[in-house]
């Protein structure tokens, strides 16, 4: 369904404020980051309760290990903060360290796991897959895309073909509900144009948006001068001339139209 672009990115805007909130989204932050999968450059706090209290702070090693005092390097690369926290408890109590101790794992800074995100954004980057991500939501984080950008998306993921996601389709499989992966790419691109000259208010380019009409591509251009007539207006697109094209014909990138005068 084809929304005015100003309507288009007020409701754009509201429903990028309401998933960037995760109480909002139904997203359990908790939840979310106890399933992130550690990696290398992850630096994480390791919290250890009991005789003789033990908190380290460290940046996982590209060998994937992390070196905690008495047990020595652990495997920290490809395990939860839970499960790490549950390896590291029974290697203490294997080692006759501590008979019960209560671990902690939690993750300061995540790196090893990101996206990237770039186009015509507010904020195109890097950013970290710090828990569970959908498009949307990762568009929420960069602050949405520009007044000027598509209304479209470009999914790149490695092994994949390229995938355009429409930024208004909220499909969890094939659109911009589906989550993300560690190395996905996301580009916004600037928003292909037409054109329209001749007896009309505001004549030059207008940002092409899906589903647009004739009629509506007449509207955010002015409209026609007392002069033009709505039921002459010529379409050039390639090769192709239509002398009348109709107001409710779709518009395709690339068109070209000319408002002419009309016959009093």
């Amino acid at each position: 369904m084809f929304l005015p672009r100003a309507m288009r990115n007020l409701c754009s805007s509201l429903l990028l404020a309401t998933l960037a909130n995760p109480v909002l989204a139904g997203v359990d932050n908790k939840e979310a980051v106890a399933a992130y999968v550690l990696g290398a450059n992850d630096e994480i706090r390791v919290s250890i309760f009991g005789a003789y209290p033990i908190e380290v702070k460290t940046r996982i090693k590209e060998d994937g290990h992390i070196t905690l005092p008495s047990i020595g390097d652990v495997v920290a690369e490809g395990s939860t903060t839970n499960a790490l926290a549950n390896n590291i408890r029974r290697q203490l109590q294997t080692g006759g360290y501590f008979v019960d101790p209560i671990v902690n794992v939690e993750v300061v800074s995540f790196v090893s796991r990101s996206v990237t995100m770039f186009g015509n954004l507010q904020n195109p980057g890097l950013y970290p897959l710090d828990r569970p991500q959908t498009i949307a939501m990762m568009l929420a984080r960069t602050g949405g895309a520009r007044a000027d950008a598509a209304d479209y998306a470009i999914l790149q993921r490695t092994g994949e073909a390229d995938r355009r996601i429409a930024l208004s389709d909220l499909d969890p499989q094939s659109g911009t509900g589906q989550f993300l992966r560690a190395g996905d790419s996301i580009f916004v691109p600037k928003a292909e144009e037409v054109f329209i000259y001749g007896q009309v208010n505001k004549p030059g380019r207008v940002a092409f948006e899906t589903g647009m009409t004739l009629r509506q591509m007449l509207a955010q251009a002015g409209g026609p001068t007392l002069g033009g007539s709505e039921k002459k207006i010529t379409l050039h697109r390639g090769t192709e001339i239509i002398k009348k094209a109709s107001l409710d014909m779709l518009v395709k990138p690339g068109d070209v139209y000319t408002v002419n005068e009309r016959t009093f």
